[in-house]
């Protein structure tokens, strides 16, 4: 993994950002509203103006990461512009339109992510080939004191069994640190295969929850991709998304449940690792992954949590239930603490990763 790759991951996280911001701005046109600026690379003050269309501002923002989108008003403390409760129905203005269009507007944004993700899956499946499960799950890389590597395990060995478990191949690895992690605090064995011989080494498992129970990264081995036809190549690629979207929200269940480590939690650092690791091995696994970032971002942008979309669609769903806007003044505070919150917790997980980068 090179620094060409490096920089063709932060480029595709870029674009994919600027497509979910895309979806609010074509969405707020559409529903008649009026976009003020358009920042389709960087945040922060605008430092390149590359001119007007539509009565849209199209700029570069000064922080180089991700875009943005203003649309008139839709802040917390903007009000609709009729007289009294009856807005200006040929007004541009955010809050004068009908709930169903407003809502519209701010799911935009992942609804562009998933049909990015769709199309994207869709080109890869139907020019590469569907990816076949792997033959078997081989270790790649071990974490700092790493209890597999503690074990006696190799990288390139394959993990055949842990405890009384047999490892799944089709499930690429996700079914090894559950099973490992069931035997906290145990000493289990754990069956390899290394140069077609059959080892059974004694795996420590740590006791402390937030101490990942193997440490180590897997990949698979033997995948080879297989021509699909047509059709199936779209209908995989419309279930992609969703089955992924499915999986993260179970994967986010066991987090807050603690039957999974924070640990394995990463911020953008890791996500740029990540899709850099997939440049890495070629332009379809590349392409695969930008797909999977894209159905992430725009799942996580759902959530019904303050200052992303989905916050702002859970005020929505208290206006239609209670035929009134909640107070402006509670929404602009709840959406302003929540974005201060959810940057702390993002530079939080970006300095976990930075030391783990520092760490090797």
């Amino acid at each position: 993994m090179g620094p060409a790759e490096i920089v063709a991951a932060a480029l595709a996280l870029c674009v994919v950002i600027m497509l979910h911001e895309g979806g609010h701005y074509l969405t707020a046109v559409w529903s008649g509203m009026k976009v003020d600026r358009f920042s389709v690379f960087g945040i922060g003050p605008a430092i390149v103006k590359l001119g007007t269309w539509r009565g849209t501002e199209f700029v570069i923002g000064a922080i180089p990461f991700g875009a943005y989108v203003l649309i008139r008003g839709m802040e917390a403390g903007d009000e609709a512009t009729g007289e009294g409760a009856t807005p200006d129905p040929n007004s541009f203005n955010f809050r004068d339109k009908p709930l169903s269009r407003r809502a519209l507007t701010i799911a935009g944004g992942p609804i562009a992510n998933y049909i990015v993700a769709i199309v994207t899956f869709f080109a890869v499946f139907s020019i590469f080939g569907v990816k076949q499960p792997p033959r078997a799950i081989a270790l790649s890389s071990f974490g700092e004191d790493s209890p597999a590597r503690a074990a006696g395990a190799e990288l390139g060995d394959e993990l055949l069994r842990i405890a009384d478990l047999e490892i799944d191949p089709a499930l690429r690895g996700n079914d090894v640190a559950p099973a490992a992690t069931a035997h906290r605090g145990e000493t289990i064995p754990m069956l390899v295969r290394r140069n077609g011989e059959e080892l059974e080494l004694q795996l420590a498992v740590p006791t402390d929850d937030d101490a990942p129970p193997l440490s180590v990264e897997m990949t698979g081995v033997g995948e080879e991709r297989a021509d699909v036809a047509f059709g199936a190549a779209i209908s995989t690629a419309v279930r992609q998304p969703f089955e992924l979207s499915v999986l993260q929200l179970q994967g986010l269940k066991k987090l807050i449940t603690g039957e999974v480590s924070r640990r394995n939690v990463g911020g953008p650092v890791r996500i740029v690792e990540t899709v850099a690791g997939a440049a890495a091995t070629g332009l379809p696994d590349f392409l695969e992954m930008v797909a999977v970032i894209s159905t992430l971002l725009g799942l996580f942008n759902l959530l019904p949590l303050p200052a992303l979309d989905g916050g702002r669609l859970t005020f929505l769903a208290y206006e239609a239930i209670a035929k009134r806007p909640a107070p402006p003044h509670i929404e602009e505070a709840v959406h302003g603490y929540g974005m201060l919150v959810l940057l702390g917790l993002i530079l939080l997980v970006t300095i976990g990763d930075v030391q783990r980068l520092i760490a090797g």
